[in-house]
């Protein structure tokens, strides 16, 4: 059969380039070829990006996000349709003379977008087959399939439920699929599904993926061609947070050293792949095994000959000495760690796992072998409070990181999502289930609150990135900054519209905007801000050390 393997556009106020490479459908053309089928990759995420008004249900952040806002301390500039237009993506929909499509459905609040694909294929021809798979289909397939645009779901590990699928569709058109878990389809005016039950414990059985069928110029990291690699599967961790164990599992399942190498040195030789980040739920979770992997990386590639890294985050409950040398010699230059919070409470209620070593003592290891590190901090759980929150940004205010604040959204059917259910605390609709809409409002916190230290993060950054340029030495205190800020003759010229935004900050407690007005001439205007948020801030904060955030010597 002829398959057509589609990631839609996506629609919201920014987009991570260098995280939009469909991995997971390429593993699924590979599936799919080696048992006989034809497929094309249809990517429709590409740098195109246009102006989209944003949905009524998201028009409460028109005025959390001036888009004209000119300042360094911006947030969003607009809200944008990301990849191509409906039109274009119409014709090579039916330039693909595919009989099944394939749509990935990854992300809750983007479903819409894979709808909408789905309802181009069903306008052009009801006939065609749409089966959705992903992230969403795995955590919510039944709400999925209450729409009549979907055929079919996939849950879990498609690439053997996948072609199983085909076989029975070619055998006799929409037959029954109870004798295979992890599908889910309609079976007369009743939605039926087989709950994923299986995993694949062999994970060097699955073909390579079909990287042939992308355009790897599109994925680039400093000019370089850059792919994603993955090499476990499963997450044995229960935060509650997390989805990975929905779709994944909770066993570790590994690929072996070997073939991780052997496809990367297909990557570097058929492609000329210089950049490999890695995919996985916990990368890091059998330590000996990434060991193993890593010396071998050294061994056949060299030292930094490669740069490697691992954006979907490293858990550092598993980290040792040991391996962060193997990690840095092997290619890395910065891990994203999961701090979470200084509350050990919030870290208990999150069933965050237990570390092997202390956080600063990770760092500390970090530092002397010149890893820079990434600290996201969870900010919008229920339960939080906003001194804790506070107390989180400036506990990494002091150490040598780069604040990661990640304001939370709910996932389905995670125990967290059922929490903020049960409290009545969800938004109503799916679109306002990610980071940038502020999701979570509780007695304790208002989206306003989450705002402010989502800005206020990225005003600690910019100080120690500007201490990283020896503009400032490192250790000031807030109360010497604002000395040094206020004594105009020591302000360079191209310093002045930053040093003048903290100035208003420090002296207002309240963030401002850089704007044009109508005779394009710039002003300062006062933007909605968290008093409570700010004056706590700056309560506990004004004698506080800042130290560097990326102060590695290279």
């Amino acid at each position: 059969m002829k398959i057509l393997l589609i990631q839609p556009p996506i629609q919201d106020f920014y987009r991570t380039s260098s995280r939009t490479q469909p991995i997971g459908l390429t593993y699924l053309a590979a599936s799919l070829e080696a048992w006989g089928h034809e497929v094309e990759i249809l990517d429709c995420q590409t740098e195109k990006k246009r102006v989209v008004p944003i949905p009524p249900e998201l028009s409460y952040l028109q005025d959390f996000y001036p888009f004209n806002d000119h300042s360094p301390f911006k947030l969003y500039t607009g809200y944008y349709h990301f990849g191509m237009g409906w039109e274009e993506i119409k014709k090579k929909v039916q330039d693909s003379k595919a009989e099944v499509f394939g749509i990935s459905s990854s992300f809750t609040p983007y479903h819409q977008e894979a709808l909408e694909m789905a309802r181009l294929i069903k306008e052009w021809d009801p006939t065609k087959i749409v089966v959705m798979g992903g992230a969403h289909i795995s955590c919510d397939p039944t709400g999925v399939l209450q729409s009549p645009l979907v055929d079919y779901v996939i849950t879990g590990e498609g690439e053997f439920r996948f072609p199983h699928l085909l076989k029975k569709i070619e055998a006799k058109g929409k037959g029954t699929i109870h004798d295979m878990d992890g599908l889910g389809c309609r079976e007369g005016d009743k939605i039926k599904i087989y709950p994923h039950r299986t995993f694949i414990n062999d994970l060097d059985s699955i073909p390579s993926p079909a990287r042939d069928l992308l355009d790897l110029d599109r994925y680039r990291v400093k000019k370089k061609r850059s792919t994603m690699i993955i090499t476990s599967r499963g997450c044995p961790h229960g935060c509650t947070y997390c989805s990975a164990h929905l779709i994944m599992g909770t066993s570790f399942r590994s690929r072996t050293p070997e073939a991780i190498l052997q496809e990367m040195e297909e990557c570097q030789k058929q492609y000329g792949i210089e950049v490999f980040d890695i995919e996985d739920d916990n990368f890091t979770w059998d330590r000996e095994r990434a060991k193993r992997w890593l010396n071998l990386v050294i061994e056949h590639f060299g030292e930094g000959r490669l740069e490697l890294s691992a954006m979907n985050g490293i858990s550092f409950a598993s980290l040792d000495g040991d391996l962060l040398k193997l990690m840095k010699r092997s290619g890395f230059n910065t891990i994203n760690l999961s701090y979470v919070s200084i509350d050990p409470s919030t870290n208990e209620r999150t069933r965050r796992p237990k570390a092997k070593m202390e956080f600063d003592q990770i760092l500390k290891e970090a530092q002397q072998i010149g890893l820079n590190v990434i600290a996201y901090a969870l900010l919008g759980i229920p339960g939080q409070t906003i001194e804790e929150m506070v107390d989180t940004l400036i506990d990494l205010m002091k150490k040598k990181v780069l604040i990661g604040p990640s304001i939370y959204y709910p996932t389905l059917n995670t125990p967290l999502f059922e929490r903020c259910k049960k409290e009545g605390v969800l938004p109503p609709h799916l679109s306002q289930w990610r980071s940038s809409a502020f999701p979570i409002e509780t007695k304790e916190f208002y989206r306003l609150d989450l705002l402010t230290l989502l800005r206020l993060a990225r005003v600690i950054n910019f100080i120690k990135g500007k201490m990283d340029a020896e503009t400032f030495e490192e250790g000031l205190t807030w109360e010497e900054l604002f000395k040094r800020m206020s004594e105009k003759g020591k302000v360079q010229e191209d310093e002045a519209v930053w040093v003048n935004l903290l100035l208003l900050l420090f002296n207002e407690r309240s963030f401002f905007s850089l704007r044009k007005d109508f005779n394009r001439k710039m002003s300062f205007v006062r933007e909605k801000s968290s008093k409570k948020i700010l004056d706590y801030f700056f309560e506990k904060a004004w004698k506080t050390p800042t130290m560097k955030s990326l102060n590695v010597k290279r």
